[in-house]
């Protein structure tokens, strides 16, 4: 099922679930997830975009932009329950403007159209980037960043998108954050900044690392996450969806022992403060339409030792959280199947539970 435009409202059936960037890697699993549960799903995409992700699936699609209130509201009608994933995310320095209207005005426009027709609940997805650190531990919920820091935009957008979502608690409207972080998985159309990372180990293009770590949380969380948010969580509070804290060194090894391929070297840490320095500059100066992998920012949160906790999620939602070595290697599959990166000649086959019942559910 599909439709080239909003411009004219359709009936759903009971209880659709509307979902917001579904192309993207949360919708995409989000959405298989939905189906395998026998639900419906109308689906938002946006012409000119990568939206193989949904292709073919058993879904409803509607053209319409996060920007456009009125295609919105035409194209949300008739639903029941909104899951907010779109997200523009960016590490370069000319993208302040685009994450600020996609990431805050797009998501004040969602809640909006969702008080306009009538849905029941909206889950928005955050963002680990939105909560603090604390500075002597894990962080969980109660952390705000501060806007005094040194971090990224992307962070602070999303930060701003949770007030939106406040207001709109404030006027009456049942809406609930979640606040994943990195998330990894199969169904990495785009692909995602640890899938490209993967992708060139994997095809021989990663010659160093630097180090490093990060909470890394599978999809199959994420997407759980928010499904037991939409049935339990609480209007106006966030749960945070982290999964484990490793090292890229941790992870690199566990990509070279499945693969056979050699592990990249590792730079100095002041050699890559360094680099990345004059890099920054000299992409914003003269190369502002090149797409960075890293930035001297990037690099700080990498070293920053950010820790987080899934405790309330746990106890609030049932969260079951499960193992990220198994999403690495699912991600990695679902790569190789999809021609991605060559499959190396030692690969053991490996399927995930949750990735075959997506996949079934798909068909």
């Amino acid at each position: 099922m599909s439709r080239s435009s909003a411009r004219k409202a359709i009936p759903a059936e009971p209880g659709t679930n509307f979902i917001t960037g579904g192309s993207g890697h949360l919708g995409a699993n989000l959405i298989r997830s939905l189906l395998a549960r026998g639900e419906s799903v109308r689906a938002l995409y946006r012409r000119g975009s990568d939206n193989r992700a949904i292709e073919g699936l058993p879904i409803e699609r509607v053209e319409a932009d996060l920007n456009d209130p009125v295609a919105l509201r035409e194209a949300m009608e008739g639903c029941k329950r909104v899951y907010h994933c779109a997200a523009f995310v960016s590490i370069r320095n000319r993208d302040k403007r685009r994450l600020f209207e996609v990431n805050v005005l797009g998501t004040r426009n969602v809640l909006e159209a969702a008080e306009a027709v009538g849905v029941s609940k909206t889950v928005h997805c955050s963002s680990f980037g939105a909560i603090g650190q604390n500075p002597e531990g894990e962080s969980n919920e109660k952390w705000i960043i501060d806007p005094f820091e040194v971090g990224m935009d992307y962070e602070r957008a999303k930060a701003f998108a949770e007030q939106e979502v406040l207001r709109a608690v404030v006027r009456g409207h049942n809406a609930t954050i979640v606040n994943p972080s990195g998330i990894i998985g199969p169904w990495d159309y785009k692909p995602s900044m640890v899938g490209k990372t993967m992708i060139d180990f994997c095809n021989g293009k990663m010659r160093v690392y630097l180090d490093g770590a990060f909470n890394f949380v599978p999809v199959y969380d994420v997407v759980q996450g928010h499904l037991l948010a939409m049935d339990r969580g609480v209007a106006g509070e966030r749960y945070l969806l982290s999964g484990q804290h490793a090292t890229l060194a941790e992870i690199l090894g566990w990509w070279s022992t499945w693969t056979g391929k050699r592990m990249p070297r590792k730079l100095p840490n002041s050699a890559i403060e360094l680099v990345a320095g004059v890099k920054d500059f000299v992409e914003s100066r003269w190369f502002p339409d090149r797409i960075p992998r890293f930035t001297r920012n990037s690099i700080r949160l990498l070293r920053s030792n950010k820790r987080a906790t899934n405790a309330r999620a746990r106890a609030e939602l049932g969260l079951e959280p499960t193992p990220i070595e198994d999403a690495f290697r699912a991600q990695m599959q679902w790569f190789i199947d999809h021609g991605f990166v060559e499959r190396p000649r030692d690969w053991v086959e490996f399927i995930h539970p949750e990735a075959q019942a997506m996949a079934a559910a798909a068909e």
